[in-house]
């Protein structure tokens, strides 16, 4: 088989901001801003900050008040859009190759010139909160929720991305000046540029337009807690739905430590589609289940290692005592060759439909270097082939401990 190269440019500029680009044979470009600022770094009583800044940047900057900035996107034949994490805040714009010069000035002014217009915060505040309701009235962002709040708890990693709407309310333009101050200037920014577009010429445009800005002033900063010592806990809760919801969550490692490539790779074995373990047992051959997968969540601090389960009649007792025995089963009776085959495919054709779009690359890209290191991140996805069955199983000794799980369950009822 062919080995494939993954090869990009890094340069850290003299103002202090790095600068990843990738080389794409593509028409459109990708202007990619990255800040590690995320719910590990708000106060509680600021929570949702970071998911507010990350909208009001969009209401209007010096240069193009109002909707201004989105009539020049859209006339530059672009699409822009940000998102916010739990540990990270990313802003991002798809161009024609032509016009990627404009779009990196329109991102610059967007993250160091925004207006924050105190009628549109006040507005805006109404669309947050209105965003927070319509989770609440989701079961499965209600599971995810829950499973959080209670495998992280006492870490930020615990509270909502949305923030609650008591927080939100409290939000003023002085709150979104500070955690400017705070997180956005050239040496805590990460610019990641996919597309058809020479090295050079992206370092020296990205140092003409962020050169002026100033470096970081003097902030206090607390320091992310312990993570909880992991024990069971079992939580429950109706909802007005007509299925039951069910969770099981591990607390693990995160995408600085080794065992993150293992994590990813067992997921996909017991539970990504319809050849998985937990597919075939519940879903397909005791039909238990109307929908069971696997999910590790993987952040700076520490993961989440997740199986989401949901059905119309039987007892949650039962399904959850078929998926532990399933675990275990794992252990007993390792994953075979071709289970072994088929996660690896699985997790190569994830990674390379990431790579076949400048946005997809330049996120890719963008969240490694923040979070940990990209050349960490992407060696194992190309080496695979290392991971053996006995890995696989002394990864779920590890960290796949029922007595040390959290099960969450939304069943019907008001």
């Amino acid at each position: 088989m062919k080995k494939y190269a993954f090869t990009y440019t890094k340069k850290v500029l003299y103002s202090g901001l790095r600068v990843v680009v990738k080389r794409m044979p593509s028409p459109l470009v990708t202007i990619n801003f990255w800040v590690p600022a995320g719910v590990k770094d708000e106060e509680p009583e600021k929570n949702g900050l970071s998911h507010f800044f990350e909208h009001m940047v969009f209401k209007g900057t010096a240069n193009y008040p109002a909707s201004l900035l989105s009539r020049q996107v859209q006339a530059l034949g672009g699409v822009m859009n940000a998102g916010t994490s739990l540990d990270t805040t990313d802003f991002y714009l798809v161009v024609p190759r032509e016009y990627w010069r404009k779009a990196l000035e329109l991102e610059v002014d967007l993250l160091f010139h925004p207006l924050f217009d105190p009628q549109e915060i006040e507005k805006e505040k109404m669309v947050v909160i209105q965003e927070i309701h319509l989770d609440e009235d989701d079961p499965g962002e209600r599971l995810i929720h829950l499973l959080y709040e209670r495998v992280f708890s006492g870490t930020p990693y615990g509270k909502p991305i949305l923030g609650r709407e008591d927080t939100v309310k409290t939000f003023t333009r002085e709150d979104l000046l500070e955690h400017q101050k705070r997180f956005y200037h050239p040496t805590n920014l990460t610019l990641v540029v996919a597309g058809d577009i020479a090295e050079e010429e992206v370092f020296g445009e990205a140092e003409k337009l962020v050169g002026e800005f100033r470096d970081l002033e003097n902030f206090t900063f607390s320091p992310f807690p312990s993570l909880p010592s992991p024990h069971q806990q079992i939580v429950s809760c109706s909802m007005d739905v007509h299925r039951y919801y069910g969770a099981i969550g591990f607390l693990t490692e995160g995408i600085r430590e080794d065992d993150f490539y293992l994590l990813r790779l067992l997921a996909v074995v017991l539970g990504d589609g319809i050849g998985s373990r937990l597919n075939v047992v519940l879903r397909e051959e005791k039909k238990l289940v109307d929908t069971i997968h696997t999910v590790y969540s993987y952040y700076q601090k520490a993961g989440i290692f997740a199986i989401f389960y949901t059905f119309s009649q039987g007892k949650k007792e039962e399904i959850e005592e078929e998926i532990q025995k399933e675990i275990v089963n794992l252990i007993s009776d390792p994953p075979r060759d071709e289970e072994l085959v088929r996660g690896k495919n699985l997790l190569r054709s994830s990674l390379f439909s990431v790579l076949e779009t400048t946005l997809g690359t330049a996120e890719l890209l963008g969240r490694s270097d923040v979070t940990d290191n990209i050349d960490r991140v992407v060696h194992h996805f190309f080496n695979l082939g290392s991971f053996r069955s006995e890995d696989l199983v002394e990864t779920v000794k590890k960290y796949l401990d029922f007595e040390r799980a959290t099960f969450v369950f939304i069943e019907p009822g008001v």
